[in-house]
């Protein structure tokens, strides 16, 4: 698959969708007293400069080349999320014909 801006930013999106998907069922929240909270999952990339950034947001400035640096960290572990959306995006081209960039073109 050849990284484009529109492909970079479709795995920006997906990832912000599965960050947001996390839940602790042993947490309060301190205004409701609900046991249990969704939350965001903070993300670690390199942005455009270089830097090692971390974040609860989408992610917007990131060069096409630092996809494979977007990633959660989980104390020593970590999950390489960006490198694990690309890979899905093309099981999904080869798998069932699928051009993202050329779906994208026809977007416009």
């Amino acid at each position: 698959m050849k990284l484009t801006k529109t492909t970079t930013d479709l795995i920006c999106e997906l990832e912000y969708l599965i960050g947001s998907q996390c839940y602790n069922p042993n947490s309060l929240n301190g205004y409701t007293w609900e046991e249990g909270l969704e939350f965001r999952y903070p993300v670690s990339y390199e942005n455009i400069e270089g830097d090692d950034t971390r974040t609860r947001y989408r992610i917007r400035d990131i060069d096409k080349s630092k996809i494979n640096t977007i990633r959660y960290k989980f104390g020593s572990n970590h999950l390489y999320v960006g490198e694990a959306i690309v890979k899905v995006l093309e099981l999904l081209e080869s798998k069932y014909g699928l051009d993202f960039n050329e779906l994208a073109k026809q977007k416009k």
